[in-house]
């Protein structure tokens, strides 16, 4: 895992491109940060989304952006969440588009009666064109993919994006800088005993308004966060190795049986040994 909980995206291809198709159960993605600008187009099933303060749900053939270092969560409830996701490196594609660090881009669902609705629309056929390429194993369909890629981000400028000069959005920029050391102290120590006020004074906050901030711009509180952190290791660690339940609760950074089977059962709808079941029953389909 990389510095932060930023999904170690890199190496991107040639163009500073990479995409890549992935299908989940039961998602369950704490907040986190990438470098890249990240693009998911949803393929099956449908996620809530938490962007900026922002909660919305991504349903089939639709598709959301979250800009680099752009800090994001993702939740489904459904049985399979299938996806298309295009991650993009701004400082390689300069040679296209100078400016591009200083775009910020936003693109989610719209509404039909929306001014942009026809640009959002064919977006999202191009992301399909993209999918049915990389089912494809033909000699062009790297050539052809980084093409419709490149049309993508092409329309996201134009359409979708507001040009910023260094220092114009410094009060937005310090808040999430400040998320991000946060987000970044707790994926580097949740196996630890954590406390709040250990938090709000690596950052150089007081208690209370450690809370109230973290509240307003993450939509939940420190100690939820921090829970579905942990959570969210642990079911990795129940899908993709051979430790025994009570280990995977140990490494996650838990202490009491109780709390880590209720948080477990909250996020993912079933208990640790369900789940280690599950991913057992999965290895053999």
């Amino acid at each position: 895992m990389a510095k932060a909980y930023h999904e170690a995206l890199y190496p991107l291809g040639n163009l500073g491109i990479q995409v890549s198709m992935a299908a989940l159960e039961n998602t369950h993605i704490p907040a986190h940060w990438h470098e890249a600008m990240e693009i998911l187009f949803c393929l099956n099933g449908s996620v809530r989304v938490h962007v900026e303060n922002e909660r919305l749900t991504l349903q089939r053939n639709q598709l959301i952006v979250f800009d680099s270092k752009e800090v994001h969560s993702i939740h489904s409830d459904s049985n399979l969440y299938m996806f298309l996701c295009i991650h993009v490196d701004k400082k390689r594609l300069s040679v296209y588009c100078p400016d591009l660090e200083l775009y910020h881009i936003k693109c989610h669902p719209l509404p039909l009666d929306d001014p942009n609705s026809t640009h959002y629309i064919h977006l999202c056929q191009l992301a399909h064109d993209l999918t049915r390429t990389n089912i494809e194993s033909e000699s062009t369909s790297a050539m052809r993919s980084d093409g419709t890629a490149l049309l993508m981000l092409a329309d996201l400028i134009r359409y979708f994006s507001v040009y910023s000069l260094p220092g114009a959005t410094a009060g937005t920029s310090q808040s999430n800088d400040t998320l991000r050391e946060i987000i970044t102290y707790v994926n580097e120590h949740y196996t630890e005993k954590l406390s709040l006020e250990e938090v709000a004074n690596q950052i150089g906050f007081s208690r209370e308004y450690f809370c109230r901030f973290f509240k307003q711009h993450m939509g939940i509180t420190f100690l939820r966060y921090l829970n579905e952190v942990r959570i969210s290791h642990a079911g990795r660690l129940l899908m993709n190795t051979d430790m025994s339940i009570s280990e995977v609760m140990s490494e996650s950074g838990f202490t009491n049986q109780t709390i880590f089977n209720r948080l477990f059962k909250e996020i993912y709808g079933m208990t640790p040994r369900q789940s280690r079941n599950t991913s057992v029953e999965e290895k053999y389909l």
